[in-house]
């Protein structure tokens, strides 16, 4: 199993200088567009400002804001990213938050001429978790062990010790280069609601300070979750959420849903040549070309597939490790695309798996969407005998033109032919039974050629369609390959198109196929 990434500061030392270096090396180049936007956005807009930025579970909000730290790191910002649901255990959202930013301020002001500021803004902070009513040890910064005498005190100050630790802090951030200081606030959605809520209420009346700069990548639907759990609200208007979200965020942006692009961005990482190893060895699938086995028509169909499902980054990893391991471990050259349909919507609410989005010409694509047309299946469409009927039908004028002149041509074999042909069988169910009938019609022109002497021009005509009739043969020969090739279709598709369903809903099938 691979090192789960989303969070590059849990990553080891080694693996972590990577990232410090190149906080985007893993990511769509859309990522990186949209944090260029971002900071523009931190350089731009006056605070206090308060950003929520807004995805769904899964969609890659940790991935994204760890990284985005260290790249505001590396472009001179000064950020602390802070886990709201590793520190939900404390009882005050508030005492968190000092932790985190007593630890950075501690570490940015080392020097003597700060010290007294230093002590200054931990009285502050002290006062604020006295007037809460507290105890709290900050990181062996320093220990505050509140008494009830100290609390009475706390009161009896003029002073509001909020606004105290408001001034000092913002006092602080005016020493640091950009006189901004960002906080992003990462996994408030998966906090218990009354803790999701009263941090929310800490941002809004503790830090609402001058150059401070807070981004809060949440899911807003969980937030609006929490609401009707606290509150009640049984309303799920768009109005209502918004009115009152209102007061804890000036803004908000999407992490926007990936491209298919991006989906193959991450194949391209995850499902290489080296992930695929088993499977390039054996044949069961090919690295070069388009055919229905090869490495590019399985990335494309997975990134396409992804896109159209609206997978979440977690997801499409998950599919994409699972997909290779079968891959590996596979019975015959793999249908690729089959097999991405199938992975990608094994999960969805989609019915039964003929409805999946398959291309209209796919093998096994059988019945088509609501209010279309009739079934175009590829398949069917390719081995259609009444693509002759045309041509066959041409023959009859040219049998009146040769008369009776039967010196020249068999023809009992010429009549029974044009008979036999003008009443084409519309359909055909299998590739074999397509070939053994072309075979026939191949070799019964023969025949009549074989027995056609004369040069007249009726005999010239007759010979001359059957020339014809042999070249569409041919043609739809080449048709036929074509579309085995991209869609390694045989006669065994209705038997295949079973068992990848059965082995995508519980792999372990795949083992017993092998053993047959």
């Amino acid at each position: 199993m691979g090192i789960d990434k989303a969070n590059i500061f849990r990553l080891n030392e080694e693996t972590f200088k990577e990232y410090e270096k190149d906080p985007f090396l893993d990511c769509f180049e859309s990522t990186k567009q949209f944090a260029q936007a971002l900071k523009l956005d931190i350089e731009t807009k006056e605070t206090p400002h308060t950003l929520l930025l807004s995805a769904d579970y899964g969609m890659g909000k940790t991935f994204f804001s760890t990284r985005f730290t260290q790249f505001l790191r590396n472009e001179n910002f000064d950020v602390i990213y802070f886990s709201v649901w590793e520190n939900d255990y404390m009882k005050e959202p508030f005492v968190a938050f000092s932790k985190a930013i007593v630890n950075y301020v501690y570490n940015k002001f080392k020097t003597k001429e700060f010290q007294n500021s230093i002590s200054n803004l931990f009285s502050k902070i002290q006062g604020v978790v006295s007037a809460i009513s507290i105890n709290i040890g900050i990181n062996n910064v320093c220990s505050i062990d509140i008494s009830a005498k100290e609390l009475i005190d706390t009161f009896k100050e003029p002073a509001d010790p909020v606004l105290e630790f408001r001034k000092q802090l913002a006092d602080f951030i005016s020493k640091l280069k950009n006189k901004k200081l960002i906080l992003i606030v990462d996994e408030l959605d998966r906090c218990r609601p009354d803790y999701a809520m009263k941090t929310l209420e800490c941002i809004k009346h503790f830090f609402d300070i001058e150059g401070l700069f807070v981004i809060l990548p949440t899911n807003i639907n969980a937030l609006n979750n929490c609401t009707k759990s606290l509150y009640g609200f049984e309303s799920c208007g768009k109005e209502s959420k918004e009115g009152y979200f209102k007061k804890f965020f000036n803004d908000e942006r999407t992490i926007k849903r990936p491209t298919v692009e991006d989906y193959s961005h991450i194949l391209k990482q995850l499902l290489n040549n080296d992930a695929l190893k088993e499977a390039l060895d054996k044949k069961l699938l090919v690295e070069n070309g388009e055919n229905f086995n090869s490495l590019k028509t399985l990335h494309s169909s997975l990134a396409k597939y992804s896109h159209s499902a609206g997978l979440t980054i977690r997801e499409f990893k998950d599919i994409v490790m699972e997909t290779a391991r079968l891959c590996n471990n596979f019975y015959e050259s793999v249908r690729t695309e089959w097999l991405a349909c199938l992975m990608v919507y094994r999960n969805k609410t989609k019915g039964d798996y003929f409805n999946y989005p398959l291309p209209v010409e796919h093998c096994f694509r059988h019945n088509p969407p609501l209010n279309t047309s009739p079934d175009k299946n590829g398949k069917i469409e390719a081995l259609k005998l009444s693509l002759y009927l045309d041509i066959f039908y041409k023959l009859r004028p040219t049998y009146k033109q040769i008369g009776s002149r039967s010196e020249y041509i068999n023809l009992p074999i010429y009549h029974v032919f044009i008979r036999k042909y003008s009443e084409v069988p519309k359909e055909v169910n299998s590739y074999n039974s397509v070939e053994v009938f072309l075979n026939k019609v191949i070799g019964e022109i023969e025949t009549i050629e074989n027995n056609t002497t004369c040069e007249a021009p009726p005999y010239k005509l007759m010979l001359s369609r059957l020339s014809e009739i042999k070249e569409a043969i041919a043609r739809q020969r080449d048709v036929i390959k074509t579309y085995q090739d991209k869609y390694g279709s045989d006669d065994n598709d209705s038997i295949r198109e079973k068992q990848y369903v059965g082995i995508v809903q519980n792999p372990e099938c795949l083992y017993s196929i092998k053993s047959e």
